[in-house]
């Protein structure tokens, strides 16, 4: 049994030993490869393109095409071969309102928008990888503690068999050091389970297909005391506040575009014919000799022509109502995404200040455990702790551990949440 629970821990060292050896990724390492191979990043680019596409649309000033029309008359088919008559015509609707000029600029104000939400995203993306990074973080902690309980327990295991054989120890005690040996097992296979599903959650944001190797850096964290902020200028400066103002401005352009089209377009037009007509006998009348008289006559003309329609029935009425909800419905949002802004500015600022004293309140226990854990290794090994002893110190030790690793992961979480809610204000 002995030499199981040694190759068993010789096998845990070695697989802490290759997680060592991979290459750490840090989280600006990280965060810079999500943004381009993430999934999402494609999405929030099309965005941006195709409203980039329908902006350079938008501000075309002929956008109605011309009407071009011909007619021909051939009198032989009425038995007049001699007559004959054929016309071409073109006309173009030309609007003389200057709706392009509003019409692009609510294009423009949308792709501002389209390329705020992008902005935001992207900060959204790099909050989520923060996030990632810090649970792989921790549970590479948890795996690292964890093989290194499973080693004292071991350790721990063999000197009370030791005892036993010598009878200096009883069986009560090596079957309490095998129970906790075996918890420890469970425990360490349930962590390497963990920092595999954290690994899996990374890798997708990193746009991976495996995640082979990927292990993370875990630097000390410094805590500095954050002073607090103006959220008023930082509600301005908000993503989401900027997106809605931009779609206000875009409803309002939209608005005064139909308002414009209201105004009656006229069609220009310009046609070019020519007529040829037989006079049949007869037509004369007073004169000798009429019935043998005849005669064609060709008649060749250009017109000119102007229509305007009359604005009785549609003035653009449906159109402009549409746009005067996008409008209304755009301001309130407004109001509402300043309202949501400051309240999550303020929460996110709160979790973050209270990350950081937890953090500054736990900043000396890593140094107490890694000097306690030497101590209890020296007294395993020397015997001098009985199986409730041992235990209870080495369950204190992992409970005390766990508190700090996971105060350093709250307030990397906390830290990532404000930077992304907390744009840097421009100069």
């Amino acid at each position: 049994m002995i030499r199981q629970l040694c190759v068993f821990v010789l096998v845990g060292c070695a697989g802490s030993a290759r997680m060592q050896a991979q290459e750490a990724l840090t989280l600006a390492q990280a965060q810079a490869e999500a943004r381009v191979n993430a999934p999402q990043v494609r999405e929030l680019e099309a965005r941006v393109r195709s409203m980039e596409g329908l902006a350079a649309q938008a501000s075309r000033v002929f956008r109605q095409d011309p009407v071009v029309s011909s007619t021909y008359f051939n009198g032989g088919l009425l038995g007049r071969p001699e007559e004959s008559s054929w016309t071409i015509e073109a006309k173009l609707p030309v609007d003389m309102s200057g709706s392009w000029r509003s019409r692009s600029a609510s294009a423009a104000a949308d792709v501002t928008r389209a390329r705020i939400e992008g902005e935001d995203g992207l900060r959204l993306l790099d909050e989520s990888v923060a996030i990632a990074v810090a649970d792989l973080a921790l549970q590479q902690r948890f795996v690292d503690r964890s093989e290194r309980l499973l080693e004292l327990y071991a350790i721990a295991a063999d000197a009370a068999h030791r005892h036993l054989d010598v009878g200096q120890g009883t069986e009560l005690d090596a079957d309490a050091a095998d129970l906790d040996l075996a918890t420890a097992r469970v425990a360490l296979e349930q962590t390497w389970g963990a920092l595999s599903g954290a690994q899996a959650r990374l890798a997708r944001l990193l746009g991976r297909g495996t995640t082979a190797g990927l292990r993370v850096a875990d630097p000390p964290e410094a805590v500095p005391a954050p002073e607090r902020p103006d959220f008023a200028a930082l509600v301005d400066h908000d993503p989401r506040v900027r997106a809605i103002q931009a779609e206000v401005e875009a409803a309002r352009f939209e608005r005064e575009t139909f308002q414009r089209l209201a105004t009656p377009i006229p069609t220009f037009g310009i046609s070019a014919g020519s007529v040829r007509r037989d006079i049949p006998a007869g037509s004369f009348a007073g004169a000798p000799f009429t019935g043998g008289l005849t005669s064609n006559r060709v008649d060749r003309e250009v017109v000119f022509s102007v229509s305007l329609p009359v604005p009785l029935f549609d003035r653009q009425r449906q159109t402009r109502a549409q746009a005067t909800a996008r409008c209304l419905m755009a301001e309130a949002r407004l109001q509402a995404t300043r309202a949501d802004a400051l309240s999550e500015l303020r929460t996110t600022w709160a979790a973050y200040e209270s990350a950081a004293r937890a953090l500054r309140a736990v900043a000396e226990i890593p140094t107490v455990i890694e000097r306690d854990t030497g101590f209890i290794e020296q007294a395993v090994r020397a015997g001098a702790f009985d199986a409730v002893t041992r235990s209870v110190r080495l369950q204190r030790l992992e409970n005390a551990a766990r508190v700090a690793d996971a105060a350093v992961r709250e307030y990397r979480a906390a830290r990532a949440a404000w930077i992304r809610r907390s744009p840097a204000l421009p100069p």
